[in-house]
């Protein structure tokens, strides 16, 4: 899982770089000091689908460690 856990750090490394160009692109259309719905839901997908990814891998390296200690009873014997 090593090449998944760093095409993951890739590219939340992607999305958080071109962050602040965005955030800044989005003052720069706001309108009457709002913002513009299309642009708004872009970041947010994009962040969302992020975390969503760090969390799915989180649950699957908790499930990991569980059915590790499940096999060998938590003591490391077998």
């Amino acid at each position: 899982m090593i090449a998944r856990d760093r095409e993951l750090l890739c590219r939340a490394a992607e999305v958080l770089r071109s962050f602040s160009p965005v955030v800044v692109e989005l003052m720069a259309h706001q309108d009457g000091g709002e913002l513009p719905a299309a642009l708004v839901r872009e970041v947010g997908n994009a962040l969302g689908t992020l975390a969503y990814d760090f969390l799915d891998r989180a649950d699957e390296l908790d499930a990991h460690t569980i059915d590790s200690r499940t096999v060998d009873g938590g003591d490391g014997a077998r």
